[in-house]
């Protein structure tokens, strides 16, 4: 599993998954903007097929199955466990 914390790529995927539901589609949305920027992700995370993903108000986690791939939070003073 791979964490990022960024206010920034968080308000991002907010603003993305009001009209993109789909969970798929958020990630790959989010894999994009982090390529964009150079943001380093291993090779293993453009090949996860994300299928679920859980949203607080501090993070957004995405799985695959039953395994959490990635978690994205906005921030590192309040991450949830």
């Amino acid at each position: 599993m791979q964490k990022i914390q960024s206010k920034e790529y968080f308000d991002a995927v907010q603003a993305y998954f009001v009209n993109h539901k789909d969970p798929a589609r958020v990630y790959s949305f989010l894999l994009n903007t982090l390529w964009t920027h150079k943001h380093k992700l291993s090779d293993k995370m453009y090949y996860e097929r994300v299928d679920t993903l859980k949203m607080t108000d501090n993070c957004v986690s995405f799985y695959t199955g039953t395994e959490c791939a990635l978690v994205l939070c906005s921030n590192t003073e309040k991450t949830e466990s």
